[in-house]
Protein backbone atom coordinates (compact mmCIF):
# COMPACT_ATOMS: atom_id res chain seq x y z
CA UNK A 1 0.00 0.00 0.00
CA UNK A 2 2.88 2.38 0.50
CA UNK A 3 3.93 2.27 -2.79
CA UNK A 4 0.27 3.36 -3.96
CA UNK A 5 0.67 6.19 -1.51
CA UNK A 6 3.79 7.39 -3.03
CA UNK A 7 2.22 6.86 -6.74
CA UNK A 8 -0.31 9.00 -5.34
CA UNK A 9 1.46 11.58 -4.24
CA UNK A 10 3.58 11.98 -7.40
CA UNK A 11 1.14 11.98 -9.22
CA UNK A 12 -0.47 15.09 -7.26
CA UNK A 13 3.20 16.63 -7.90
CA UNK A 14 3.25 16.08 -11.52
CA UNK A 15 -0.56 17.61 -11.32
CA UNK A 16 0.88 20.90 -9.34
CA UNK A 17 3.81 21.65 -11.95
CA UNK A 18 1.68 20.69 -15.07
CA UNK A 19 -0.41 23.45 -13.85
CA UNK A 20 1.95 25.62 -12.38
CA UNK A 21 3.35 25.33 -15.91
CA UNK A 22 0.56 26.15 -17.62
CA UNK A 23 0.46 29.16 -15.69
CA UNK A 24 3.85 30.56 -16.17
CA UNK A 25 3.18 29.94 -20.09
CA UNK A 26 -0.22 32.02 -19.56
CA UNK A 27 1.51 34.66 -17.36
CA UNK A 28 4.20 34.99 -20.26
CA UNK A 29 2.16 35.55 -23.12
CA UNK A 30 0.30 38.05 -21.25
CA UNK A 31 3.25 40.09 -20.75
CA UNK A 32 4.10 39.81 -24.75
CA UNK A 33 0.76 41.15 -25.09
CA UNK A 34 1.40 44.00 -22.84
CA UNK A 35 4.49 44.77 -24.26
CA UNK A 36 3.20 45.51 -27.21
CA UNK A 37 0.11 47.43 -25.95
CA UNK A 38 2.64 49.52 -23.92
CA UNK A 39 4.99 49.82 -27.11
CA UNK A 40 1.85 50.88 -29.23
CA UNK A 41 0.80 53.34 -26.39
CA UNK A 42 4.73 55.13 -26.61
CA UNK A 43 4.02 55.28 -30.65
CA UNK A 44 0.34 57.08 -30.30
CA UNK A 45 2.28 59.31 -28.11
CA UNK A 46 5.29 59.72 -30.49
CA UNK A 47 3.33 60.23 -33.26
CA UNK A 48 0.79 62.33 -31.63
CA UNK A 49 3.83 64.99 -30.73
CA UNK A 50 5.51 64.70 -34.07
CA UNK A 51 2.23 65.50 -35.74
CA UNK A 52 1.68 68.38 -33.53
CA UNK A 53 4.90 70.05 -34.14
CA UNK A 54 5.19 69.33 -37.91
CA UNK A 55 1.67 71.16 -37.71
CA UNK A 56 2.86 74.00 -35.80
CA UNK A 57 0.77 73.53 -33.11
CA UNK A 58 0.16 73.71 -29.04
CA UNK A 59 0.64 70.27 -26.92
CA UNK A 60 -1.97 69.38 -25.44
CA UNK A 61 -0.35 68.47 -21.77
CA UNK A 62 -3.59 66.55 -20.78
CA UNK A 63 -3.55 64.74 -23.96
CA UNK A 64 0.22 63.54 -23.59
CA UNK A 65 -0.24 62.67 -19.92
CA UNK A 66 -3.29 60.48 -20.77
CA UNK A 67 -0.58 58.38 -22.86
CA UNK A 68 1.37 58.19 -20.04
CA UNK A 69 -1.01 56.97 -18.15
CA UNK A 70 -1.76 53.84 -20.24
CA UNK A 71 1.73 53.40 -20.61
CA UNK A 72 2.35 52.80 -16.96
CA UNK A 73 -0.76 50.80 -16.31
CA UNK A 74 0.48 48.41 -19.34
CA UNK A 75 3.87 48.65 -16.92
CA UNK A 76 2.63 48.18 -13.82
CA UNK A 77 0.38 45.19 -15.38
CA UNK A 78 4.12 44.31 -16.85
CA UNK A 79 5.52 44.01 -12.89
CA UNK A 80 2.68 42.08 -11.68
CA UNK A 81 2.67 39.71 -14.19
CA UNK A 82 6.40 39.14 -14.00
CA UNK A 83 6.07 38.70 -10.53
CA UNK A 84 3.62 35.80 -10.46
CA UNK A 85 5.34 34.05 -13.49
CA UNK A 86 8.65 34.06 -11.16
CA UNK A 87 6.94 32.79 -8.10
CA UNK A 88 5.24 30.57 -10.32
CA UNK A 89 8.74 29.14 -11.56
CA UNK A 90 10.01 29.22 -7.99
CA UNK A 91 7.32 26.85 -7.41
CA UNK A 92 8.18 24.54 -10.20
CA UNK A 93 11.62 24.54 -9.48
CA UNK A 94 10.95 22.63 -5.59
CA UNK A 95 8.52 20.77 -6.74
CA UNK A 96 9.97 17.48 -6.97
CA UNK A 97 12.71 17.87 -4.01
CA UNK A 98 12.15 16.06 -0.88
CA UNK A 99 12.80 17.99 3.04
CA UNK A 100 16.39 16.86 2.45
CA UNK A 101 16.42 18.52 -0.98
CA UNK A 102 17.52 15.01 -2.74
CA UNK A 103 14.77 14.72 -6.14
CA UNK A 104 12.56 11.85 -5.13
Amino acid sequence: MAFMDKLGQMAGKIGEVAGDTFDYGKAKGKIVLERGKAKDAKEALGQYVYDALKKDETLDITKMEEFCAEIDAHLAEIAKLEEEAKQSGADISGAFKSETGDAE
